[in-house]
């Protein structure tokens, strides 16, 4: 029997994209040092502030929502113990 050849990919440069190296995997290799990320490519303090207020311009309308709906259900749940729905 031969050896399957890798398929080689056109789009393939070879670069890593995440660090695979996992505990628990069985290529996890404990020794290996973690990369240690640039300072070029940490954000600055105006970016990350940026990312935070599109997180919350983002997220808002789902949490009010959620909030809107529990708060009618308990108002609901009250007015039913309360007998105000029956005549």
């Amino acid at each position: 029997m031969a050896k399957k050849d890798k398929k080689k990919y056109d789009d393939d440069d070879g670069r890593t994209i995440v660090d695979m190296n996992v505990d628990g995997l069985p290529w996890y290799q404990p020794g290996k040092p973690d990369k240690k990320v640039a300072d070029e490519d940490k954000p600055t303090r105006k970016e990350f502030w940026a990312m935070v207020r599109a997180w919350f311009a983002a997220y808002a309308p789902r949490i009010l929502a959620v909030l809107v709906g529990f708060g009618l259900a308990i108002g609901l749940v009250i007015c039913w113990l309360n007998g105000w729905f029956v005549k």
